[in-house]
């Protein structure tokens, strides 16, 4: 298995790896993991194997590209795995595959963090992560948000700002599925409106909050919307964390918006993943530490480059 990861990881992010790999790994240990398509952009070994050390624990967190959502779950329980994080794009379909949901993954329809023990177990600690950003932008509530998604994160945010929008512009590639959600946003007491994907930058500038519950920004490939239509009284909040500073909020802060990315919320998520595998309580500056170290490293090594 780790043989098939390892062609798909940046170089840095390899070294590293393998140097945690050869503090941890012995016959006793336990697997965790990443599961999505794709996965190669993701930090999560490096987070969660630089808590699992300071912990103590005799873990490993791996990242596994997957498209057959079911072998890999049933496979992962075979080889006895305690746990494992599911992203883009399983998230939904993880929710129809599990035996046991908590009250945050029946409210979004999503999980993000499966535990196997007598069965799947699904979670979803993608909403702690969204409460915890909206915390950090600092504002308690806002007139209207435009919120770009409509997948399993886009879920978790609207759960997440319920009580704190007055009114919520959701928009995706596809409207169908920016439809698909409404009837959440309503059980969760918001008044939401799907609009076309074109439309967006009509809306973006009657809105206070923007959320970017996409994919786009990842790696610096994209940006969601045109920064040029953000208003200064704007907050912002990018749920892309690779890079931590992607091009939407370096952009939206030049502009005098409060803005942050997805650090934040994948530290958070972590974290609580870490609670419910493992009934520990993870030190969330080591995680941060280890994120920022590794973005660090990179950045200098394309420096050199």
């Amino acid at each position: 298995m780790l043989r098939a990861i390892l062609p798909r990881m940046h170089s840095k992010l390899l070294i590293i790896m393998l140097q945690q790999l050869q503090m941890m790994v012995d016959s006793e240990t336990k697997l965790t993991c990443l599961i999505g398509h794709p996965v190669s952009h993701s930090i999560s070994p490096i987070i969660h194997n630089a808590s699992y050390r300071s912990l103590g624990l005799n873990y490993i967190y791996l990242a596994f590209d997957v498209t057959d959502l079911l072998k890999a779950i049933n496979g992962l329980k075979e080889l006895g795995a305690v746990g494992c994080n599911v992203t883009i794009p399983h998230k939904e379909a993880a929710y129809t595959l599990m035996e046991w949901l908590s009250d945050s993954a029946k409210q979004t329809g999503a999980v993000n963090t499966v535990k196997f023990d007598n069965g799947f177990l699904g979670y979803n600690t993608d909403v702690s992560g969204v409460l915890y950003s909206l915390e950090l932008l600092g504002e308690g509530h806002f007139d209207r948000a435009l919120l770009l998604g409509a997948g399993g994160a886009a879920r978790s945010v609207l759960v997440g700002i319920a009580g704190r929008v007055g009114k919520v512009y959701v928009t995706s590639r596809r409207i169908e599925r920016a439809r698909n959600i409404l009837n959440l946003g309503r059980r969760m007491g918001l008044d939401v409106e799907a609009i076309s994907w074109e439309e967006r930058g009509k809306y973006l500038v009657k809105s206070d909050l923007l959320i970017n519950a996409t994919p786009l920004g990842t790696l610096n490939e994209g940006i969601p919307v045109d920064p040029k239509l953000l208003e200064p009284d704007c907050y912002v909040l990018d749920l892309v964390y690779n890079p931590p500073e992607t091009r939407l909020v370096r952009e939206a802060i030049e502009r005098g918006c409060r803005a942050i990315g997805g650090i934040p919320m994948l530290i958070k998520q972590a974290s609580e993943a870490e609670r419910i595998w493992f009934g520990v309580n993870p030190n969330e500056e080591v995680m941060l530490r280890a994120a920022m170290n590794y973005f660090g490293e990179i950045s200098e090594g394309e420096g050199q480059g």
